[in-house]
Order: C-alpha cells, then structure tokens, then sequence
C-alpha cells in the first residue's frame, strides 16, 4: 500500500499538527514495515531529519494556505496519480480533495472544530477553508480522523459531517527522556525561569484564556511572591497584546519557543501544568505534562475533562477566583501533587502511537481493499 501524506505546515519547528503527522507517519511505518509513505513536501528545504526518513515529493507551490486550498486541489491529484498513490492522506484539515477521481482514497485528519465554534479566534483563510473545504469533506473525502470524541460530535454538528465517515484515533505521547535534576536546573537557568513555578504550554492565542491565567496568577502571586509563571509558545494572529501583558507582569517569563529537551525540563520542574484553554480538539499539552509525571490543573471544557479523566485538577476556565483556587490548591497540597501525578503518569499510558497507528491502518485496509469502513465517529476507529 501507498500511502502519500500532505506536509504543509512543517517546514521548521512542528506545532502540534506537525507532531501528530511525523508521530503517525512513524508508528504506521513500525507497526506495517512493507507500508510504503510518500511525504508531499513544500518545504524541499526544510531541515527537519524527518523528511530524511521517507520518499518524498516536493510541492513547492503549497507553502501557503491559500495555495494548498486552491491550487493544492489539483497538484495533490496529479502527485497521486504520478506517485501511484493507493491514499491521500492530508493531516492538516484542509481537505482540498475537489478533483473528482476513482482511482485513489482521500483521507483527512480535522484536528477540531474550532474555527466553526470560535471563527472570531481564527485569521479568515482558516475560517474560509472551515465554510467550505471542510464541510464538503463529506462527499470529497473517503474517511475523516479527529482526535477526540469531543472533536467528532462538534464536526458533525458544526461541518454537518456524516458519522459514517467519522473516526476517532487521538493524540499519543511518546515516553520522555530521563533527565537528571542538574539537567533540569541547568535548562531553568538558560530559559530564566525561577522555581517554584507553573508551567503553561501553548500559543499566545485569545482561545487559549491567558489574559485571565494571567490575573490568576497575579492574585496568588499577591499571597506567595516567591512564585513564578512560565509561559511557553509563540505569539499567533492577534497574540501581540496577550504578550504585552505577560510581558509587563512580574513573576512571568515568556520563553518563546523552545527545544524539545528544553521542553521536557520545563515539564520536570514545574509544580503543575496550568491549562485554561477555552477549547481544545485534544490538548497535547494535558498529555505531555501527565507522561513527565507533572500534576495537571485543566479547564473543564472541550475535550480536556475526556483526555485528562480523573487524573487532573479541572476548574471553570470562565472564572479568575477558580483558576486561582485550583492553583492556589495545588501548591498547598504536597499530597495532592503527588497523587496528581501518579495518576497521571497511569493515564499518559493509555495513549500510544502504535495504538493510533493500528486504528490507522484499520480503516486505510478497508478502504484500499474496497470494504465498507465499519465503524464512525462516536467510538473509536
């Protein structure tokens, strides 16, 4: 089987799409060894080691998203057709699958709904993609992945996607690194942030609910002074006054992105991940902290309460005093931090990629064997 995977988006550093897709594309190569991918490449520059690793295919063309939904329609097709695809897979969510044809399976991975749920947080290409790419997914593609339960119901709400073409098989995590104290503190110092702190992950986005993290932070900060925030991520569209008041807190460090190993560090030391967010389709960073064994306070909306389980600390990411409270507790409760994280770590072990990759390879057999997928959205592929 020839499977061709569209790469737009990882060209440099990997957001969380391009983890799912580098992540994937491995496992399904370790779980299926006579598989054979095709990465669709813009970026025949990129220095990312990954696309070292596969066949490759450069479509320079496609390095933005206005590109990749116009003109990507018909150069994805004439890539399949030239590389003897078996499926088109695009993990990116633009679906841009306009070209009628019979002779190969298309397949798309829509990480969420958000900017059908929240389009006032999403710049318009994504939002136009979201009005029209996306929901005609349900006759241009053969099946669609998402990441979560939570995902699946709002893109069959929202995009009016079908059920039938609907499958779960979420995020994973890779076990991380070990890393010694004098590693983590040699990181800490590098990245100027100061123990004890609370970690948060994630673009400086409006959906993200930094601005009332922020303010959490400050009434707690008020009472232990001897606290710090560290927030790690890039700024995004409209992000630039999120990190103006970051920037003017004290207390607060902005690493901006940073390495993996950094990462990993970051995760170590932290007294807990805080994780606000107003809406996630997963929420990676939920998992990575619990698979570091570092507590994990979660807002209790979107998919978050479904990928944390009863192994965080949830809290109303709409109230300033609840994100404060679950701070506030967490570092009070030497006892609650310790089982938060054993719990954690026995929850992170329930997310593999090999297990993503089986449910994969599950419906990729259906479709190139010419069966009927079995099952759709609302339990796992």
């Amino acid at each position: 089987m020839r499977v061709g995977f569209f790469t737009y988006g990882m060209g440099q550093r990997l957001t969380g799409i391009g983890r799912y897709t580098v992540e994937l594309t491995r496992a399904l190569k370790a779980a299926e060894p006579g598989l054979e991918i095709v990465l669709l490449n813009p970026y025949p520059d990129s220095p990312l080691e990954w696309y070292r690793e596969f066949e490759t295919y450069p479509v320079p063309a496609l390095q933005k998203v206005p590109a990749a939904a116009s003109l990507g329609n018909w150069l994805l097709h004439r890539a399949a057709l030239e590389l003897q695809l078996d499926i088109l897979h695009d993990p990116c969510g633009i679906a841009p699958f306009l070209i009628p044809t019979k002779a190969y399976r298309r397949v798309t991975t829509i990480h969420d709904a958000i900017p059908l749920v929240m389009p006032e947080v999403q710049p318009l290409a994504t939002r136009l993609i979201f009005r029209t790419l996306v929901p005609l997914a349900r006759y241009t593609a053969d099946a669609i992945f998402t990441v979560s339960q939570h995902a699946a119901l709002d893109l069959a709400r929202h995009a009016r996607l079908p059920q039938s073409k609907l499958f779960v098989a979420p995020n994973a995590v890779n076990p991380p690194l070990a890393i010694s104290e004098a590693e983590v503190r040699a990181a800490l110092e590098r990245l100027g942030v100061i123990p004890p702190y609370f970690l948060a992950v994630g673009q400086l986005a409006s959906r993200k609910n930094l601005p009332r993290l922020l303010e959490a932070f400050a009434l707690l900060r008020r009472e232990n002074p001897e606290l710090s925030l560290a927030v790690v991520g890039p700024s995004t569209w409209k992000g630039h006054e999120i990190f103006q008041k970051a920037r003017n807190l004290e207390g607060v460090t902005l690493t901006g992105f940073v390495s993996d190993s950094d990462l990993d560090a970051l995760y170590y030391g932290a007294l807990a991940l805080v994780f606000p967010s107003l809406y996630e389709g997963f929420g990676i960073p939920a998992l990575e902290a619990m698979a570091h064994g570092t507590p994990v306070l979660a807002a209790r909306a979107s998919a978050l309460p479904e990928v944390v389980g009863e192994a965080g600390l949830l809290f109303d990411p709409t109230s300033v005093e609840a994100i404060a409270a679950a701070m506030r507790r967490i570092w009070q409760d030497k006892g609650l931090r310790e089982e938060l994280r054993r719990r954690g770590l026995e929850r992170a072990k329930q997310y593999t990629w090999a297990e993503t990759a089986g449910k994969t390879l599950e419906v990729y057999r259906n479709l190139s064997g010419g069966q009927a997928v079995r099952r759709g959205a609302y339990s796992e592929a």
